[in-house]
């Protein structure tokens, strides 16, 4: 959890030196700080030296005595080690008493010049990051108290507040109302600008909400470039296991408390960071982005239909993915896609699907077609062409029956299915996964208790391809002796919301947002 070596180079240049009195064992201390760190040197005893990284502080306060005549004065350091075994962040306080003159005024002057000093290097790479030169600016932060196990509001006061208070943080609250309400207020901020981000409190729900509230602003191009983080507080909280998998920060075995906490701390290092969005076209010829997946078959049944077990929290989808498999569905479609270069020569595991190409040989101008929404010209689509036209030659073609469909643009789909291992925050593809009809029921249990660590991807049951665009066209739910009840062609998620059932594509928007995430040097 710490370090002795504090190594050499222009990262390292001092910047403050002063002997400090440690409060807990009233031991005399050298204490220096570096551009990276604070160096901690026992004046009276043989004890290696202490290394604290600024990347594990959150901030610091000044304290000073009860009693009436002491005129010391104290710098508190508040401080999140990552544990070397489990990644774990354990909280921990240094208080060290400054008492070099006689008067209170002179020792708190001192304390507050190393207060200032130690602010401005935690704050530095910020402020770089976001273009701010001064004070920087509040988080609006949204809250559900409603979200799953109903336990945000807690989280906010009792985890992030005091977290926040630590790094000299500001924000501004809202607690969400109803569904949609952080749609529309995002959309009805006049000066969206005045804020550093934008921060969730609860499931993934609320950030597919905020995400869409953005785009639906009349400067939606500039809007969207708004950071967004996310604090989980719901039982699916997808954003934050992927944000923690891809910082490398734990995510599991975590209380939804501690996770949270966890995250808050990560906020106050946070950094935007480029992430791919993705546009859907629906049945119904609206448009909506998305962040992390769409789902269809036995994925999409299990998210919807576990929804009445909400107070159990992530344990929902075990009890749901357990009842959906023991009554398992099967939906005919037909799926066309555009490979990335990568799998422009892909072949399937299967030898029983048939891919097929559209003979249409009309050149398809991508870069002009558009979508309109609200009467406003929303989306440029590269790859898409108008929904009720035929795909191009260029893309693959499969008409077959589903057991799962699923398609990611982030690794994780909870904090146990690394359903797209080779997924980052801006990877530039879409991730398709599928699972045709065939596989018995205990396959397809085994396969969806191996998604820990995206084993289950090297099935040959499991078909994955990294693509550019995709369409769904759902035919209808399989029945007895094959047969095809168009009636009922499934549910359809798009960042576990449901949308309407039918027709529908989507296409890969590169680095089309920022999201708040603490990447490591």
């Amino acid at each position: 959890m710490t370090s002795i070596d504090i190594g050499n180079g222009s990262s390292n240049n001092l910047i403050l030196s002063d002997t400090f009195i440690n409060a807990k064992t009233r031991q005399n201390v050298k204490i220096e700080l570096l551009h990276d760190r604070i160096k901690f040197s026992s004046i009276n005893s043989s004890l290696p030296d202490l290394i604290i990284f600024l990347k594990d502080i959150a901030g610091s306060s000044i304290g000073k005595s009860h009693k009436k005549d002491n005129s010391s004065s104290y710098l508190i350091l508040y401080v999140y080690l990552k544990n070397e075994i489990n990644s774990k962040r354990k909280r921990l306080t240094y208080e060290l008493e400054f008492a070099k003159f006689e008067i209170y005024d002179e020792n708190f002057k001192h304390v507050s010049n190393w207060h200032n000093e130690l602010d401005r290097l935690l704050k530095e790479k910020i402020k770089k990051s976001s273009g701010c030169c001064n004070k920087l600016k509040p988080y609006l932060v949204f809250v559900n108290p409603k979200s799953g196990a109903g336990k945000a509001k807690n989280i906010y006061f009792e985890r992030v507040c005091p977290i926040f208070a630590e790094a000299n943080i500001s924000d501004t609250l809202v607690f969400t109302q109803n569904p949609n309400f952080a749609r529309e207020y995002i959309k009805s901020v006049k000066c969206l600008d005045e804020f550093a981000g934008i921060l969730v409190i609860s499931g993934d729900g609320l950030i597919h909400e905020v995400i869409n509230g953005l785009l639906e602003r009349p400067d939606w191009k500039t809007a969207i470039k708004m950071p967004f983080g996310h604090i989980p507080g719901g039982s699916a909280n997808a954003l934050s296991c992927c944000v923690g998998h891809l910082t490398k920060e734990v995510f599991k075995n975590l209380s939804l408390e501690s996770f949270a906490a966890q995250s808050a701390f990560n906020i106050t290092k946070a950094i935007p960071t480029p992430i791919d969005l993705v546009a859907f076209e629906l049945c119904d010829k609206k448009i909506v982005h998305s962040f992390l997946s769409f789902e269809w078959a036995i994925i999409a049944d299990v998210d919807l239909e576990s929804e009445k077990y909400r107070y159990l929290g992530g344990l929902r989808f075990t009890l749901g993915a357990l009842k959906r498999i023991m009554s398992l569905r099967i939906y005919r479609g037909r799926l066309s896609f555009l490979p990335t270069d990568e799998y422009i020569n892909y072949k399937p595991k299967s030898p029983s699907i048939k891919l097929t190409r559209n003979n249409n040989l009309e050149e398809i101008n991508h870069s002009n077609i558009f979508i309109e929404t609200n009467n406003e010209l929303r989306t440029n689509f590269k790859y898409l062409p108008e929904l009720d036209k035929p795909v191009p030659n260029d893309w693959l073609i499969v008409e077959d029956n589903f057991v799962l469909f699923l398609v990611m643009y982030l690794p994780l789909i909870s904090n146990d299915f690394l359903a797209a291992p080779e997924a980052t925050f801006n990877d530039g593809n879409m991730h398709l996964i599928f699972i045709k009809e065939g596989i018995t029921k205990s396959q397809l249990l085994k396969l969806l208790t191996d998604t820990e660590n995206g084993n289950y991807l090297n099935s040959d049951l499991v078909e994955y391809v990294k693509i550019k665009a995709f369409r769904l066209e759902p035919l209808g739910l399989v029945t007895g002796q094959n047969q095809v009840s168009n009636t009922n062609g499934g549910i359809m998620m798009v960042d576990g919301e449901r949308v309407p059932t039918g027709p529908i594509q989507a296409e890969i928007m590169p680095s089309m947002g920022n999201i708040l995430a603490n990447l490591k040097d």
